[in-house]
């Protein structure tokens, strides 16, 4: 949740109260979860990150507090996109606007349901307009999320059958996280077991293209309809 604050060119202030009132509010519906930090938006840190961090660092003592930057990408040659960070005192007396932030891995995930927001978004920050249109209808989600389907298919079938050609170099790595994803072992592949997941996964495509056919049949009719 956002927190009110304050910056001006001397000060930053945080409204603690508020921030206290949003937390129980939100810990009443989530029991379970904890402050481990905070984020904010913009295209740089400064010393006000810095005091900032360090009240957040001590909501989550004795564990360290995440920053999470959302870099807008206003300023030039700088690309937007999200960056997490961890502080460390310097100084021989630390004070806690002296501070550096240590980058950390991130890792975006979000849940199947925020699909449709996050590839609108995507999309429309690779557009060149940098605008976008109404949100997309269900069946125009459902046709991209079948090419989406469809397509890593194509790309996976592409590879096994260069890499069985001889045509590429095959990787042990890519090799094993396709045989986890498809439920293949050593004594699936003996029995011959992948095969049927191997048709499973085939007949899964097959019904992707039924559907999306059916979508289009459905929306053209929807159409015809209207007129």
């Amino acid at each position: 949740f956002a927190v009110l604050h304050s910056e001006t060119s001397e000060q930053v202030a945080v409204d603690m109260d508020y921030h206290w009132a949003m937390y129980e509010l939100h810990h009443k519906v989530n029991p379970k979860e904890v402050i481990v930090g905070w984020y904010s938006a913009g295209s740089n840190l400064n010393t006000y990150s810095a005091l900032i961090q360090n009240f957040y660092s001590q909501e989550t003592a004795p564990h360290q507090a995440i920053h999470v930057f959302l870099d807008t990408g206003v300023e030039p040659g700088q690309p937007a996109g999200v960056k997490g960070y961890v502080s460390s005192l310097v100084g021989v007396f630390p004070k806690p606007e002296n501070c550096v932030f240590v980058p950390v891995p991130v890792e975006l995930r979000f849940r199947n349901s925020e699909r449709s927001g996050v590839d609108l978004l995507t999309s429309t920050a690779l557009s060149s307009s940098s605008t976008s249109s109404q949100p997309l209808s269900d069946l125009t989600i459902l046709e991209s999320s079948i090419q989406n389907v469809i397509s890593m298919i194509d790309r996976v079938l592409t590879y096994i059958r260069t890499v069985l050609a001889g045509e590429t170099k095959g990787d042990a790595a890519i090799g094993r996280y396709l045989m986890d994803t498809l439920g293949a072992s050593t004594d699936d592949l003996e029995k011959g077991a992948f095969n049927g997941r191997l048709q499973d996964t085939l007949m899964i495509s097959y019904l992707a293209n039924l559907v999306r056919a059916q979508a289009e049949v459905s929306s053209r009719l929807a159409l015809l309809t209207a007129c």
